[in-house]
């Protein structure tokens, strides 16, 4: 019965709903400069992106200030090559940021990374005790922090692996990066 698909995806989304407003960081924020904006009025609200984190994300919340963010999917100009993804500053101009920002996954992808942690970012380190890689390299690269990301444990469920077309589109997102 239609009624019952229908009652079942709203049950879905008010859960979903839920459980990002009780764990995503990100999604507080944009749900608290929306709030300000209906109760006061103002449209001037603004959330703010960390392009380098001095601490480990996982641990630390995204400070909250008065900037706001704006993620555009899709390019403008075909030629480009590369993702155009703007942040609104607080003199009101647009600039864009690398996909390689700490928070671009998240907001990418707020389903499969629900408490808004970090995504890649250039500066992990292999491990806390110094560790250097053959090559001479101290951090993680891109393509060693996808397949850690995406290797299945066998005690740890993955969202990611379990995202079905969403996986997909994450995987050709984490190929072209």
């Amino acid at each position: 019965n239609s009624d019952g698909i229908s009652d079942l995806h709203e049950e879905i989304v008010a859960r979903l709903t839920i459980m990002l407003d009780e764990h995503n960081q990100l999604v507080k924020s944009f749900r608290m400069a929306r709030e300000r904006i209906q109760h006061h009025g103002q449209s001037d609200i603004k959330i703010r992106l960390i392009g380098r984190r001095y601490s480990d994300g996982r641990f630390y919340n995204l400070p909250t200030s008065s900037e706001v963010a704006a993620l555009v999917v899709g390019d403008f100009d075909q030629a480009m090559g590369e993702r155009d993804i703007l942040v609104e500053t607080k003199s009101g101009r647009l600039q864009r940021i690398n996909e390689l920002n700490a928070s671009y996954m998240a907001l990418q992808y707020p389903l499969l990374l629900p408490y808004g942690e970090d995504g890649y970012r250039e500066d992990i380190p292999f491990s806390d005790l110094g560790e250097v890689k053959e090559d001479g390299r101290t951090t993680v690269s891109i393509r060693e922090y996808f397949a850690f990301r995406i290797h299945d444990r066998n005690h740890e469920p993955s969202t990611i692996l379990s995202a079905r077309r969403l996986f997909q589109q994450f995987i050709v997102d984490a190929y072209t990066m």
